[in-house]
C-alpha cells in the first residue's frame, strides 16, 4: 500500500497519471539532483481510494451534471454541495498512515511544510490550471497534514476549477489529485522566473519578479514585486524595475501563514542582490536544458543565501520570438509605397495563399480587364507589372505603390497626352454611369460565380478543381474589388469636394461633409435592426433572456440549441448569419468571416437584450430630418452663387455616398464559398498525411499544393509541406507584432512629382508622447469618456458598452461592436474607410488615421474625441 500511496520526491515512476503535473515535474527536477526542497509525493490512487471508501463518484458527478455552464451562481452552489461532502469524508486508515509516516521521515518536532495540489490536468504546456487549485503553507503536526491534504483533495473541485475544465472541454470524470508535501523554506525573498520574456516572446531574456517573504505574494498577485531583466547570453543585467513591495506573506508561529506590511525603509530597497541573481539565472537555464528547452515559469526562494526550486511548469501562451533586424524596404528599387486603398482591408500580414492568389494575380488580373473595358490608352501589364508590381508585401504587410520608379515614370510620361484624352471623354461617362454600372451588371456578374461554386457537389470535385474553385473565387472577388473601387473613388472625389467647400472661409468653415451624408438606409442599418428583432424575441421569453444574459458569447449558439424554447430565436439569428455572415474582420481569405466566427454578432445581442434603448430605424429617421434640416439653413445661409455651388457639390456627394457602403457590403462574398472549397482540399491532405490541419493550405503556394494533389493520388504524403506551413504560420504571428509604416521607406511623404499629397494618407504622422493626437474628422459631434482598445477580433469580448472604441482600423465585421460605442479613434483609415461611414450611420463621432493611437491610448483611459476638428485628446 505504501509504494501505491506515497511515493519520494525523486521517484521514476512519478508521471502524470500518478501524481499528476505539479508533482511530475518536481519529481523530475528532483530526480536531476536540482534543488528541490525535500518531501514525498501522495499520489492519485490516495484521492481514488478516499472518494471510492466513501462512496463519493456518484454524488460528485450528479451534482456537476445538474452545473449550468457559464452561470456563476450555478458553478458556486455545486462547488460548495462538493466540499461538504469531502468535509464529512473520513480519510482511510491506512491512507492515513502511510502520510504520518512519510511525514515522521522528514524530521522531528513536526517540521512545518507546504501542502500543494497536484491534479492530472495541470501544469502542462497548453493547460496551467494556475490558481485553481489549493495551497497550504507552513503547516505543522499530522492532523493538520491530513486536513491539509483533504482540503487539496477537495480543491479540484472549486467553483474556478469546474468552469475551467468545462471551458476547456475536459472530461470531469478522468480528472484525479495528487498531492506535493515539502519542508517549508522559510524564504526571505522569493518569487517568479520566466526563462522567456512572457510579454514579448523573447528568448534572449529572463525575466524576474521578487518580493520580500514567501513567494505567495507574488504568485498571488498582491505586491507590486521589483522586475529584473537579465540577457540570458552572458546572464548580466539589463533592466531593473523597483516594485513597491507594500506587504509580504510570512509563516506564523501557528499553522498557516500571515501578511504584513513591509517597512517603509525597505519599499524602495532591491529585494534581490546581483550575485543571488545571477545565481538563479544560471539554475533556470539548467532547468529549461533538463526539459528540454521549453521556457520554463519557475517559482524560486531564496533562504539564508541559498537559491531552492519550488516549482517549474512549461510558460502557456508565449508569444512567439520577436524578429530581428526588421527593416521597411521598398521591394522594387526606387518605388515608394503606402498602406491605403485596398489593402486598408488588410491590416494583418498577409497568408501566402492569399497573397499569391489575391494581391499578386488577382489585382493584377482585374486591373488588366478594368483596363481594357475602360479603354485606356495604355497597356497597364506592360507599363507596371513588367518592371514591378502596383501591390506587394513588405514583411508580410500588403502595400500599394505610391509612385513608381524612375523606368516606369518615364514610361507613363510618353502617355500623358493620350491620358488627358482619355480623362476628357471616358471619366466623364464613367462619372455619370458607374453606379448603374456597379449594381445592374458587375455585381450579378459577381454573385453568380459565387452561386456557380456554392452549389457545386464538393465529393465529386477534384484536387485541382477544387483550387481552381479557389482561384476563380479569389479574381471575382479581387475584380469585384476594382467595381467597389470606381464606386468609392466617386463617393470619395464628390465628399472631398463637398467637405473642402464647407470648411471653405467662404461658407464660415463651421461644417463637415458628415453632417450632410447621414441618416440614409443601408446594409448596415437593416443588419443592426434585424438583431433588434432577435433581441425583441428573447426579452419576450424570459427564460431565453436569463439563458442569453449569464452564458459568454462563444458558447450562446450551443446554449440556444439544448434550450426547448429557442427553435424560432434559432432560425432567426441563422438566417441572420446567412445574409450577413460574409462580412470579414479582413480581406485575408486565411480569417474566418462573421458567419463562422460570429462573436461580434452575438456580443451585440446579448447587449441589446439587456437594454431597450436601442432603436435603429428611430435614429436613423432623426439624424435624416436633421441632416434635411442642416440642407435647408445652409441654403438659407448662402448667397446665389454660393448657393448654386453647394447645391451641385451636395447632389454629387449625395448621389454616390450611399453607394459606398453598399457596394462594400458584398466585399468578401465569396470567401464563405471559397473557404468550404479550401476546408475539404485541406480535410484530404491531412487524411494522406501530407497537412495537419486544413487550414494549412492557406500557407502554402498553389504549385505546392499541385505537388500534394499529385503524390496524394498515389497515395503518398508529404509532411514536408506540413513543416513548411508551419513555418509560415509562426512566421506570421511572429510579424502581427510588427507596427506597419504609412509609407515605406518610411520617410517618404505621399508626393507625386512637386506635388504633395498628404492629405491622401491614411494615417496622420503624430509624435509618440504627444497628448493630443491628430487624425482625420470623419463623423461629427464630440464625446469624452473611457476607451476600450481593440486590437483584434479576438478582444471583442472586452468591449465594454459606452466606451470610445480604439481600434486598428475597422472592416465589416466589427459592425455590431459599433452598437456599443459612443466614439470611435483608429490607427487607419481616411474620410471614406468603413469606419467613417459606420460611424456616421450609428451617429458617433469619429476621428480615424491617428496613427499610434491604440500606441498611445489603453483601456479604461479619458480622452475626448472630436469629430468635427479631427482631434483625440488623452485626458489621463
Amino acid at each position: 500500500m505504501t509504494d501505491l500511496i506515497v511515493l519520494p520526491l525523486s521517484a521514476a515512476s512519478a508521471s502524470l497519471e500518478v501524481v499528476g503535473g505539479k508533482g511530475r515535474l518536481l519529481a523530475s527536477l528532483a530526480g536531476a539532483a536540482l534543488p528541490v526542497p525535500t518531501g514525498f509525493l501522495i499520489s492519485t490512487s490516495a484521492y481514488r481510494d478516499f472518494v471510492d471508501t466513501n462512496n463519493l463518484a456518484g454524488s460528485i458527478l450528479e451534482i456537476v451534471s445538474r452545473v449550468t455552464p457559464h452561470e456563476a451562481a450555478s458553478v458556486e452552489l455545486a462547488s460548495a454541495r462538493v466540499h461538504s461532502l469531502f468535509e464529512a469524508a473520513r480519510v482511510p486508515t491506512a491512507i492515513a498512515s502511510c502520510i504520518t509516516d512519510a511525514y515522521t521521515l522528514l524530521g522531528e518536532d513536526e517540521p512545518a511544510v507546504a501542502v500543494r495540489s497536484s491534479a492530472t490536468a495541470e501544469d502542462l504546456p497548453d493547460l496551467s490550471f494556475a490558481g485553481q487549485h489549493g495551497t497550504y503553507l507552513s503547516i505543522h503536526g499530522e492532523a493538520a497534514v491530513l486536513d491539509a491534504i483533504r482540503g487539496c483533495w477537495a480543491s479540484l473541485w472549486t467553483s474556478r476549477a469546474i468552469s475551467y475544465r468545462m471551458q476547456m472541454a475536459i472530461d470531469q470524470r478522468a480528472v484525479a489529485m495528487g498531492v506535493v508535501v515539502q519542508v517549508m523554506v522559510p524564504s526571505e525573498v522569493a518569487g517568479i522566473l520566466f526563462t522567456a520574456n512572457p510579454a514579448t516572446g523573447d528568448r534572449s531574456e529572463l525575466v524576474v519578479n521578487a518580493s520580500f517573504g514567501l513567494g505567495e505574494a507574488v504568485v498571488g498577485g498582491h505586491v507590486t514585486p521589483d522586475t529584473y531583466v537579465l540577457d540570458r547570453a552572458n546572464l548580466e543585467l539589463k533592466k531593473t524595475l523597483i516594485g513597491a513591495k507594500e506587504q509580504m506573506v510570512l509563516p506564523t508561529g501557528d499553522q498557516g501563514t500571515t501578511t504584513q506590511p513591509v517597512p517603509e525603509t525597505r519599499r524602495h530597497d532591491s529585494s534581490l542582490a546581483e550575485k543571488l541573481l545571477g545565481e538563479l539565472a544560471a539554475l533556470s537555464v539548467k532547468v529549461e536544458q533538463h526539459f528540454d528547452g521549453q521556457p520554463q515559469d519557475i517559482e524560486w526562494a531564496v533562504a539564508d543565501g541559498t537559491c531552492w526550486l519550488l516549482q517549474s511548469r512549461p510558460i502557456t501562451n508565449l508569444p512567439p520570438p520577436p524578429l530581428r533586424d526588421v527593416s521597411w524596404v521598398s521591394p522594387v528599387e526606387g518605388a515608394k509605397w503606402v498602406r491605403r486603398q485596398v489593402v486598408e482591408h488588410m491590416p494583418d500580414p498577409l497568408s501566402p495563399l492569399f497573397e499569391e492568389l489575391y494581391l499578386q494575380e488577382g489585382l493584377k488580373q482585374a486591373m488588366v480587364d478594368m483596363g481594357t473595358d475602360l479603354d485606356m490608352p495604355f497597356d497597364i501589364e506592360a507599363l507596371f507589372f513588367d518592371h514591378g508590381a502596383l501591390f506587394a508585401t513588405v514583411n508580410g504587410y500588403a502595400y500599394v505603390l505610391m509612385y513608381p520608379n524612375k523606368r516606369v515614370l518615364f514610361r507613363l510620361w510618353r502617355h500623358i497626352p493620350k491620358m488627358l484624352y482619355w480623362y476628357a471623354t471616358v471619366v466623364p461617362r464613367f462619372f455619370r454611369n458607374v453606379v448603374p454600372l456597379w449594381r445592374d451588371e458587375h455585381l450579378p456578374a459577381y454573385l453568380a460565380t459565387i452561386e456557380q461554386w456554392k452549389v457545386r457537389d464538393l465529393a465529386s470535385t477534384s484536387d485541382e478543381q477544387l483550387l481552381s474553385g479557389v482561384r476563380a473565387l479569389t479574381i471575382a472577388e479581387a475584380s469585384y474589388w476594382f467595381d467597389v473601387s470606381m464606386v468609392v473613388g466617386f463617393a470619395k472625389l464628390t465628399d472631398g469636394l463637398l467637405n473642402r467647400f464647407l470648411t471653405s472661409r467662404a461658407v464660415g468653415g463651421h461644417l463637415t461633409s458628415g453632417v450632410f451624408l447621414r441618416g440614409f438606409p443601408s446594409k448596415t442599418l437593416q443588419a443592426q435592426e434585424d438583431l433588434e428583432s432577435i433581441a425583441t424575441q428573447i426579452r419576450d421569453a424570459e427564460s431565453l433572456r436569463d439563458l442569453v444574459l449569464t452564458t459568454p458569447a462563444g458558447d450562446l449558439l450551443d446554449a440556444l440549441t439544448r434550450h426547448p424554447a429557442s427553435h424560432a430565436v434559432l432560425e432567426h439569428i441563422h438566417s441572420h448569419l446567412e445574409r450577413y455572415g460574409h462580412q470579414i474582420y479582413t480581406l485575408d481569405f486565411v480569417e474566418p468571416t462573421q458567419g463562422e466566427h460570429p462573436q461580434a454578432v452575438l456580443l451585440s445581442l446579448k447587449t441589446l437584450v439587456n437594454s431597450t434603448g436601442y432603436d435603429t430605424r428611430a435614429r436613423q429617421l432623426a439624424m435624416a430630418a436633421e441632416r434635411d434640416t442642416r440642407v435647408t439653413a445652409t441654403l438659407e445661409s448662402l448667397g446665389p452663387l454660393r448657393r448654386r455651388l453647394f447645391r451641385m457639390f451636395l447632389g454629387w456627394a449625395q448621389r454616390y455616398g450611399p453607394h459606398r457602403e453598399e457596394a462594400l457590403f458584398y466585399l468578401g462574398a465569396a470567401w464563405p464559398t471559397l473557404r468550404r472549397l479550401a476546408q475539404e482540399l485541406g480535410e484530404r491532405l491531412v487524411a494522406v498525411g501530407t497537412l495537419v490541419t486544413p487550414d494549412d493550405v492557406f500557407y502554402l503556394k498553389s504549385s505546392e499544393l499541385r505537388d500534394a494533389f499529385i503524390a496524394r493520388v498515389e497515395g503518398v504524403a508529404c509532411p514536408d509541406l506540413a513543416q513548411q506551413a508551419e513555418r509560415r504560420r509562426e512566421l506570421r504571428e511572429a510579424r502581427k507584432v510588427l507596427h506597419p509604416p504609412v509609407t515605406v521607406p518610411v520617410e517618404s511623404r505621399f508626393r507625386i512629382g512637386p506635388f504633395d499629397l498628404t492629405m491622401w494618407e491614411s494615417q496622420k504622422r503624430n509624435a509618440g508622447d504627444t497628448a493630443t493626437l491628430n487624425g482625420f474628422a470623419v463623423s461629427p459631434g464630440q464625446v469624452t469618456g473611457p476607451a476600450t482598445v481593440i486590437l483584434s477580433p479576438a478582444d471583442f469580448v472586452e468591449m465594454t458598452p459606452n466606451t470610445i472604441l480604439v481600434c486598428p482600423t475597422t472592416t465589416p465585421a466589427w459592425t455590431p461592436l459599433f452598437a456599443e460605442a459612443s466614439g470611435l479613434v483608429t490607427d487607419i483609415g481616411g474620410i471614406l474607410a468603413h469606419g467613417s461611414i459606420v460611424a456616421r450611420e450609428y451617429g458617433i463621432p469619429a476621428v480615424l488615421g491617428t496613427g499610434t493611437g491604440t500606441k498611445r491610448i489603453v483601456t479604461g483611459q479619458r480622452i475626448r474625441v472630436d469629430g468635427d476638428t479631427g482631434t483625440v485628446t488623452v485626458l489621463e
